[in-house]
């Protein structure tokens, strides 16, 4: 074997053209698995920082319904909890608070956990203590544990951080521990707090509907996961029959933690996305068996020989799988060294919000998978070059190798199988690449519902402290600042709102609207998603005022309640009729009546490729909130230029709230879009790579066929044929081989693209455009590859 290996390097290395070819074509299939591999094995596969993490799942509410999932209330909770369907339970909810007290204020995620939460998790600090009941107490000192990234960033690794002060919302909390790095949930968190429920019995806490805590459980081993679900089942059914008004057809379910980290999209991303690189390898494997089968017949007269002299066609074959094992052995090693600039690649244009993604690197079990996929490709390119090549009978191959003839039908038959096969795979690539691409164009000519250009967003936090106790102080600092933001040099509009389109920020609130006149239940109910704005949001933000009037300073607490409300909504609650005066109400939360005083377009809110939404949005003065996205809109230029004006006023009001997740809503708008953005980039340069190699493949195998056929083509020219009777024999080739591969292509890409029709916008799977186009591509291709064949064999001289 040794001697075998030796012999195919020095063999390898006198053909250097060949060599390199096939060399950077494994290279570029190795590396791209390897790297894709390498994501999904950071982000599917790998189990999360907890011990025993098989074991915890996250409780949901779930609508039989609708099919969709949310947060829980403290009611179910509680059921969880005394009932101990689960090993240990812990309830939660997400905020975000300022430091202060060291420069600059900075927003910092946060998070206020029930009693077991750390339990449940299993994680003990690196450094000092969890929260311990006794921090609960609400006469406890607020005691507050850091994350690894806070504590290194703002104190700066220092052992003696436990013990120190620090100010969140202005508010002085003893730092009691220090998490391990990497060992956060929820995912980015800095900031753990106690969460302080002083009344379990408090009407808030009883509510079966107030969805606003999240919960993390961990499975009792003698119940496992159905046996909690069957439990869960059974609570919520009792639930709903105590509350039929409220709780018809919500049940709560229990679901694994990285299924709920990841959600439903991004794992059949990226599962699709390893899928369409394995189809690359294996189009890299069929051109470089393509190019072993060329070099297989140049060297027929050599195995012929060596047959003759009492070779075994065992010892032949092992010999061109030793070929073909170096070559494999030097397009993984090389295809390694360029996967992990593939990963970064990846990482740096991949959605921020993709879990784990950050961690992504090449791993022992990439390299393993790189290792397989090279001994695959070994086998896979070296199998049919290795049994042609020793087909043939020693002495016909000498004599037909003494002649210029050259091998028979059968070779070349396989040659024309392995290009159909190159064909077809590259189809299905490209159509999947097509897809993508044209629903990320769909995406980005998709109308947001406003103007996006000129406007930039930022989120503010008022601290929990005396100057902001009472409602009417928060409503007067928000509507201060939009006043003062208004008027600014340079602005054209500004607002303030709870929540930004395009999922930009804030806090998303869904409730049930119900219209005057209409009793209490299900029917006749619209759920809408719940806003509170300031006057000017709807001109900052660019949304046509369709109906009506937009906010007034007169919309005040002592002023009667309106709501302006969009199109979906009309369309859902008041269908060919004239919105403006009637009223509604939020049935099951604030229960009062608010007469709808104008009407705005839809917009997109969770994201670009959201479709139409029931919204409502009510005034700030009426519904105050203690946070806000502030939303200006500048006379022209770069949206940018507004920060320093929203910085100045916003400090010059209060210099102690931070200034976070500053962004554009053309950034807003990208980002939304990044995950398709990803598909589609990553897709299409697979693609492309498969295109360049079924090119190659078709050129290759048409110019083999025109030296095989040289010396009929130069006897039919002695015998009079015209130059179009020898390009009609080539194009026949070329018509046959394009047309095997491009309908199975398109007969497999029909099958296969159902898959990704979850992932597409505005876009079917079987679109006739991207098939049809796909078609017209390949075949445009496959004819420009045979060019030089057909050049080359119209100028054969016929002696």
């Amino acid at each position: 074997l040794a001697k075998e290996v030796a012999y195919a390097a020095r063999a390898l290395g006198k053909s250097a053209a060949f060599t390199l070819a096939a060399v950077v074509t494994l290279a570029l299939g190795i590396g791209s698995t390897t790297a894709i591999f390498s994501v999904v094995d950071s982000v599917l596969l790998r189990p999360l920082p907890f011990p025993g993490a098989e074991q915890l799942v996250v409780p949901q509410s779930h609508s039989r319904l609708t099919g969709e999932s949310w947060s829980v209330s403290y009611a179910d909770f509680m059921d969880w909890r005394d009932q101990r369907v689960f090993d240990r339970v812990a309830a939660y909810q997400n905020t975000e608070v300022d430091l202060t007290g060291a420069g600059e204020p900075v927003r910092v995620s946060a998070v206020a956990v029930s009693p077991q939460f750390f339990g449940t998790l299993g994680l003990a600090p690196a450094l000092g203590r969890p929260l311990q009941p006794g921090d609960f107490d609400p006469a406890a000192p607020r005691a507050v544990v850091l994350s690894d990234r806070l504590w290194r960033t703002q104190f700066g690794a220092q052992q003696d951080a436990v013990g120190r002060t620090i100010e969140l919302n202005g508010i002085r909390r003893p730092i009691v521990g220090v998490m391990p790095a990497g060992a956060r949930w929820p995912v980015d968190v800095d900031v753990w707090v106690p969460l302080r429920i002083t009344d379990e019995a408090d009407p808030d806490m009883q509510r079966r509907d107030n969805y606003v805590f999240s919960a993390i459980a961990r499975l009792d081993p003698a119940r496992g996961l159905e046996g909690t679900r069957a439990m869960m089942v059974m609570l919520a059914q009792r639930a709903e029959a105590e509350h039929p008004d409220i709780r018809r057809g919500v049940t709560t379910l229990p679901t694994p933690l990285l299924e709920w980290a990841l959600g439903s999209t991004t794992p059949r991303a990226l599962w699709i996305l390893l899928g369409a690189v394995g189809l690359l390898l294996l189009i890299a494997c069929v051109n470089v068996a393509s190019l072993q089968l060329a070099r297989a017949a140049s060297r027929r007269r050599e195995i012929a020989v060596r047959s003759a002299l009492g070779a075994s066609r065992a010892r032949l074959v092992a010999q061109t799988l030793a070929e073909s094992g170096v070559l494999a052995a030097v397009g993984g090693v090389v295809g390694v060294l360029v996967a992990p600039w593939m990963v970064r690649l990846i990482v740096a244009v991949a959605p921020a919000d993709v879990p784990r993604i950050e961690t992504a690197a090449v791993s022992l079990p990439a390299l393993a998978v790189a290792l397989g996929a090279s001994m695959l490709v070994a086998l896979l390119s070296g199998l049919a070059p290795a049994v042609s090549a020793t087909r043939s009978q020693a002495g016909m191959a000498i004599a037909r190798a003494t002649t210029r003839a050259t091998t028979g039908r059968g070779e070349a038959r396989v040659r024309r199988l392995l290009v159909v096969v190159e064909l077809a795979l590259s189809v299905v690539l490209l159509v999947g690449a097509g897809l993508a691409v044209r629903s990320i164009v769909r995406l980005r000519q998709a109308d947001p519902g406003f103007d996006t250009r000129h406007v930039l967003t930022a989120s503010i936090s008022l601290p929990a402290s005396a100057r902001y106790e009472q409602n009417a102080q928060v409503a007067a600092f928000m509507m201060q600042l939009r006043d003062r933001l208004a008027s600014a040099p340079g602005i054209a509009a500004a607002g303030v709102a709870s929540a930004s389109p395009l999922g930009g920020g804030g806090f998303y609130l869904g409730r049930s609207m119900i219209a005057e006149g209409l009793g209490p239940g299900p029917e006749g109910e619209v759920n809408v998603q719940w806003n509170v704005a300031t006057p000017g949001y709807f001109a900052a933000l660019g949304v046509p005022l369709l109906r009506g009037r937009d906010f007034t300073a007169h919309d005040d607490s002592a002023g009667t309640p309106v709501m302006v409300v969009n199109e979906a909504f009309v369309h859902a609650m008041f269908p060919h009729e004239n919105p403006v005066g009637k009223r509604a109400m939020s049935s099951r939360d604030e229960k009062v009546y608010r007469e709808i005083v104008g009407v705005v377009g839809n917009v997109k809110y969770y994201g670009a490729s959201d479709s139409a939404r029931a919204l409502v949005w009510v005034p700030y003065a009426q519904n105050p909130w203690g946070m806000g996205i502030v939303t200006v809109r500048t006379s022209g230029g770069n949206a940018t230029t507004a920060f320093p004006v929203v910085r100045r006023e916003l400090r010059e009001l209060d210099p102690g709230i931070a200034l976070a997740n500053v962004m554009t809503m053309d950034e807003a708008r990208a980002r939304s879009m990044a995950g398709d953005r990803l598909v589609a980039i990553l897709l299409g340069t697979f693609a492309a790579l498969a295109l360049t190699l079924a090119a190659v493949g078709v050129f290759g195998v048409l110019s083999y066929l025109v030296e095989r056929r040289s010396r009929e083509l130069g006897i039919r020219i002695a015998l009079g044929a015209q130059r179009s009777d020898v390009v009609r024999v080539v194009a026949r080739e070329t018509a046959t081989m394009l047309a095997g591969g491009i309908g199975l292509g398109l007969l497999a890409a029909a099958a296969l693209t159902r898959v990704v029709r979850s992932l597409l916008y505005e876009v079917q799977p079987g679109d006739p455009l991207t098939f049809g186009g796909v078609a017209l591509v390949l075949g445009l291709v496959g004819v420009v590859a045979a060019l030089v064949p057909v050049r080359r064999a119209v100028r054969a001289d016929p002696v």
